[in-house]
């Protein structure tokens, strides 16, 4: 090869490597969005608590009559509210069983899974009804221990459990203000966020069309 020719080469081979260089500058490095991190954060910390919250439930609910029984000085039924019940078992399951998926789809959130908004929106879909079911069923034992209250009101447990009484009252509004604010509020967040606003897999990867 003669010097005119391997010079050719040579600014050849400069010419090719600026321009890839020139090329890789050109290109716009696309950050990862920041709020599956969030989310997912929030996501794995509220499963969790319902994983521990309704694990021990579910483990004190056989043992609760016992406990109850002891208040029971005249030797009158435990409050018919607080038998445990059917569907007392069948919402804390499912309680359980929703808070595991929550816990996972936070897992797959943190981690840019496109799945996770699909698990969210299961989650949210099936948390409503559910919660509502729960109300329905606690309202359902308030009435019951009402009930017990007025036939056994020399008992120290039955002005707790009268529906007439102010403490009383204030104890169910309470219950309602919270199962507003975090029984329908947390579910009704993902169904917009991840039904809504989020409805697209690069929004969940980040991607060349960078929308976030």
């Amino acid at each position: 090869m003669s010097e005119h020719e391997h010079e050719l080469e040579h600014d050849h081979d400069v010419n090719a490597e600026g321009t890839a260089v020139d090329q890789w500058e050109a290109i716009d490095v696309v950050q990862r969005p920041k709020w599956p991190k969030v989310i997912g954060i929030i996501s794995i910390i509220w499963g969790s608590l319902g994983l521990v919250c309704g694990g021990l439930g579910m483990a004190m609910l056989p043992l609760s009559p016992s406990f109850i029984k002891g208040a029971m000085t005249n030797g009158e039924p435990i409050p018919y509210g607080m038998v445990p019940s059917v569907t007392d078992y069948i919402i804390g399951g499912i309680g359980f069983l929703l808070a595991l998926l929550l816990l996972f789809a936070g897992i797959a959130c943190v981690s840019y899974r496109p799945v996770t908004r699909m698990m969210h929106l299961l989650y949210g879909v099936t948390s409503i009804p559910v919660v509502v079911w729960s109300y329905m069923n606690q309202l359902h034992k308030a009435d019951l221990n009402g009930q017990w209250a007025k036939e056994f009101p020399d008992n120290p447990m039955a002005p707790n459990l009268d529906p007439s009484n102010a403490a009383a009252g204030i104890g169910q509004m309470i219950g309602l203000v919270l199962l507003i604010v975090l029984g329908f509020g947390v579910p009704i967040f993902y169904l917009i966020w991840f039904g809504l606003i989020k409805t697209k897999t690069e929004q969940i990867t980040g991607g060349d069309e960078g929308v976030y």
